[in-house]
């Protein structure tokens, strides 16, 4: 995360007085190898190791934040603490510079609480304070994170001396939002502008694959590793979710049938998944706001009425550290399209729109046919097998000589082609309970 939060915002926006700080020696190795500066601050047991959110570990790590800005108050410096996790949309020196005439503190508001990963301190006596007692707080607990301690301590320090000099500032929560106002709160499960944001912080939402999985549905991601977007030889394949189910559990049961046709294609055709959007309710997403249908309604199909159904990213659905970890190489996010790293001759190179009906899914044919595509695609080209079933010899012989850079599907509705081996055919059966775990939004742990 941290190239990208230099290739997103660092570098585009040219701040250039910036410095890393490694809780861990190969991070600082991997940074020098992008030219990019760090300081190899400790060598933390586990930094190598994705942690549980809120686990100790998690905590332990968290508080280096802590030390790691009482070193530099008590050397003088004025400290810009960010976490990777950050995606700066403007920059942000300019307003915290007129801020910082009169405060001690300035943090992005977390909603409900002072956010401790993004938080501008002057190297005050009152700072100095603050971050001594913060790390004498959670130095006695390994249960108390730094943003808890950071909250109690501006409470304290607001009762003693608010009076006698003391200021703590939440910036402008219009301008600098968390996860929860900017995605949640402002009805964004996709990329879309906003005029006056200057900084996002991409929390509420837990793992590190999930955060780089919304990064890259909003255009926040930047980091092109292996030629993610820009790879001159990799093709790849789309498809739409056209139907709105008339109920939760037919919905998900064929969205999530859909993507796993989408998987198996790719894997024979050796194209890259570029995903759809789903649909969820409120419910399912876990949002935060009781408005939230009102983000994307639509019709059954079936009998014409009205759902709260909201279309969503795949982290509405599936937990993504646990698909990532099978089908992470296989896939790009909905908005891949868009991307401006991603040539024109992959946007331009569609392929016509391939709707396959066979004994499976004969029966959505006037569905899938009647209306046109969200895409802007509304002639398809219909390839029946109406008297059997799609095989992995079908998809091959159709599509395993397209020279198109993407091809695009109407759909794939009960589409899983036949394998023939049986060893494989369990092989990727095993895959997906692997895969296919039920997730939320924000990715916390379902309740069962």
């Amino acid at each position: 995360m941290a190239i990208n939060l230099y290739e997103s915002s660092l570098k585009p926006l040219r701040i250039d007085n910036f410095l890393f700080v490694g809780a861990g020696r190969r991070a600082c190795e991997i940074l020098a190898n992008a030219s990019l500066p760090c300081f190899h601050y400790t060598e933390d047991k586990d930094n190598e190791v994705p942690s549980t959110y809120r686990s100790p570990d998690f905590i332990r790590k968290m508080n280096i934040r802590t030390d790691m800005i009482l070193d530099a108050l008590t050397a003088g410096f004025t400290v810009l603490h960010t976490d990777l996790d950050v995606v700066f949309l403007k920059n942000p020196i300019p307003d915290l510079q007129n801020v910082m005439v009169k405060a001690d503190i300035a943090t992005l508001w977390d909603s409900i609480a002072y956010n401790a990963g993004f938080v501008i301190v002057r190297p005050s006596w009152f700072s100095k304070k603050i971050y001594r007692e913060m790390k004498a707080i959670t130095g006695r607990s390994v249960t108390v994170d730094d943003q808890t301690a950071l909250n109690s301590q501006i409470d304290r320090m607001n009762r003693l001396y608010k009076f006698r000099g003391f200021s703590a500032v939440a910036l402008n929560a219009r301008r600098y939002l968390c996860g929860l106002d900017y995605f949640e709160k402002g009805r964004r499960l996709f990329a879309a502008k906003c005029s006056e944001c200057v900084v996002v912080h991409n929390n509420w939402i837990v793992g590190r694959e999930a955060k780089v999985y919304r990064f890259k549905e909003h255009l926040q991601w930047m980091y092109d590793k292996d030629a993610y977007y820009t790879d001159p030889g990799r093709r790849y394949l789309t498809y739409a979710n056209p139907i709105l189910w008339p109920n939760t559990m037919a919905s998900v049961s064929e969205e999530l049938g859909a993507l796993k046709a989408a998987l198996v294609f790719g894997q024979l055709l050796n194209r890259f998944v570029i995903l759809p959007r789903f649909h969820c309710s409120a419910a399912e997403l876990g949002l935060a706001l009781s408005s939230a249908t009102r983000i994307k309604r639509g019709r059954s199909a079936v009998r014409g009425k009205e759902l709260s159904r909201i279309e969503c990213p795949l982290n509405g659905l599936l937990n993504i550290t646990a698909f990532d970890a099978v089908f992470g190489d296989s896939y790009r996010e909905s908005s891949f399209l868009q991307h401006p790293l991603v040539s024109d001759d992959v946007k331009t190179g569609l392929s016509p729109s391939y709707l396959i009906t066979h004994a499976q899914n004969m029966d959505l044919e006037a569905k899938l046919t009647s209306a046109g595509d969200k895409r802007g695609i509304r002639q398809f080209v219909v390839l029946p097998l109406p008297d059997r079933n799609l095989t992995e010899a079908d998809v091959l012989e159709r599509f395993g000589n397209s020279t198109s850079r993407v091809l695009v599907f109407r759909s794939l509705y009960r589409t899983v082609p036949e394998i023939s081996d049986a060893y494989r055919r369990a092989e990727l059966e095993r895959k997906f309970q692997l895969a296919f775990q039920p997730g939320q939004y924000r990715q916390l742990q379902r309740q069962s």
